[in-house]
C-alpha cells in the first residue's frame, strides 16, 4: 500500500470537509448555515463546505452508491443526483450576511461573492431595525442613551455594550435563519 502524504493546504480542506460531511450525515440535518461577515472565519468555514461538495461529487461520479444515497438521505431528494459542486452546495449550504451601518461595501461585497462562487443560497440582511428597537426598549425602561465613543459616548461600557448588541442580535437572527431558511425553500432540515 503507498501512502499518501497531503501538503498542509491539502489538510486544511479535506479533513475538515470530511468532518462536515461526517456530522452532516450522523445529525440528520438538512445543510449547514454560516452567518457569512466577509472575513476571513466564516470564510474559511464556507470554503471547507465547498471543499466537502467538491469531494462529495467525486465520490459520485466514481460510482460511491453509499454517498449517493446518504446524499439523497441529507437533501431529502430520493432522486437526486447532483451534477456539480456548486448545485450540491445550493442545497446544503444557507449564508446570510447581517449588516449595519457600521459595516463596509468591501465585506458585504466579499461575502455575496464567496457565497456566489460556493453556491450558497445567500441572503442579504440589515440588522439597524433591531439594533434601534432594541436601544429604544433600553432608553424607555433606563432613561440613558448609550453611545459609541466616536459618536459621544463618555464610558467604555458603552462601546462595549453596543458592540455586544449587534453580536447577539446576529446570533439570535442566525439562529432563526438557520431553523427556517431550508423552511422557507420548502426543503427538509433546520
Amino acid at each position: 500500500v503507498e501512502v499518501r502524504i497531503h501538503d498542509p493546504m491539502e489538510e486544511i480542506a479535506l479533513g475538515p470537509a470530511c468532518w462536515l460531511w461526517d456530522y452532516l450525515r450522523r445529525s440528520n440535518q438538512g445543510g449547514f448555515f454560516v452567518a457569512l461577515s466577509g472575513g476571513a472565519d466564516s470564510s474559511s468555514v464556507v470554503a471547507i463546505v465547498g471543499s466537502m461538495c467538491q469531494l462529495l461529487l467525486k465520490e459520485v461520479e466514481s460510482g460511491n452508491a453509499k454517498v449517493l444515497s446518504d446524499i439523497r438521505t441529507v437533501t431529502g431528494e430520493e432522486g437526486y443526483t447532483p451534477t456539480s459542486p456548486h448545485e450540491l452546495a445550493g442545497r446544503l449550504l444557507y449564508t446570510c450576511y447581517m449588516g449595519t451601518t457600521n459595516s463596509s461595501a468591501a465585506t458585504r461585497h466579499r461575502a455575496k461573492t464567496l457565497a456566489g462562487e460556493i453556491g450558497a443560497f445567500h441572503v442579504d440582511a440589515s440588522i439597524d431595525t433591531v439594533i434601534s428597537a432594541l436601544l429604544e426598549l433600553f432608553v424607555a425602561v433606563v432613561g440613558e442613551r448609550p453611545a459609541f465613543r466616536a459618536h459621544g459616548g463618555t464610558d467604555p461600557r458603552e462601546n462595549l455594550a453596543l458592540q455586544n448588541i449587534q453580536a447577539r442580535i446576529r446570533m439570535v437572527f442566525g439562529y432563526m435563519l438557520a431553523q427556517l431558511l431550508p423552511w422557507s425553500r420548502g426543503r427538509r432540515g433546520g
